[in-house]
Formats: structure tokens, C-alpha cells, sequence
């Protein structure tokens, strides 16, 4: 059997209302977005530490080292050199592969691998 407008099962009373305005297609995005989003990661004892050889490795001998962190539910990442650790302001200094600085704090860390 073809399906049609008459079918059952078919949704005939919203057929003809195949638009859809503007307002609305904005707030289904958002909220296509928001569902996207993650909690922020909490780190334990252990991957701190972890972070912090590879921190140190990757300054004594200059590598490159990708953070990934997180900020309105979503991951990004940074691909750079660590160039110094700010235990005062709890944050990292970044100089990324085009030479743009990048301050990135403590507490939004995901992870840090080397490259």
C-alpha cells in the first residue's frame, strides 16, 4: 500500500504547514545545541599528575602539546608549546603553532597530550 496524506499514521494536520519562521528554526538550533552539550570533566589526583610529566617533558626539551579543554559544554582544542605555568592565576601560557598567546585555565582543563 502507498502512503499518502490519508493513510493512517500520517500526519495530515500539519501537511500544509511545511514553514517554518524564523524565530522558530533559531530556537530549534539552540536547542538542537544545547542538547550537544557536556558537563564539564573534573580531573582526578592521578591525571593531574599525569599532566604535569607531560607538561614538564615538553618544556625541557621544547615539544609541541595539545590541550584540550572545555567551555559552554563543548571541547576545543590547542595545539602549542606550554611556555609557562602560572600556579598564582592557575593558569597556562600558550603559544599555539601561528604564535598567538592563549591563557588557559586550570579548571577547564580536559586533557594534555603530547604531539
Amino acid at each position: 500500500m502507498n502512503e499518502n496524506k490519508l493513510t493512517p499514521g500520517s500526519n495530515m494536520r500539519w501537511e500544509s504547514m511545511r514553514m517554518i519562521l524564523p524565530e522558530h528554526r533559531e530556537r530549534w538550533l539552540q536547542h538542537r545545541d544545547n542538547m550537544k552539550k557536556v558537563e564539564k570533566p573534573v580531573l582526578d589526583e592521578q591525571k593531574w599528575e599525569e599532566i604535569e610529566r607531560t607538561i614538564n617533558e615538553a618544556m625541557e626539551y621544547g615539544s609541541l602539546l595539545e590541550f584540550t579543554y572545555w567551555d559552554d559544554g563543548h571541547f576545543y582544542e590547542i595545539v602549542g608549546a606550554c611556555e609557562f605555568v602560572n600556579v598564582d592565576q592557575r593558569q597556562f601560557h600558550i603559544i599555539d603553532t601561528e604564535d598567538d598567546i592563549h591563557y588557559l585555565k586550570f579548571d577547564v582543563v580536559a586533557d594534555i597530550k603530547g604531539v
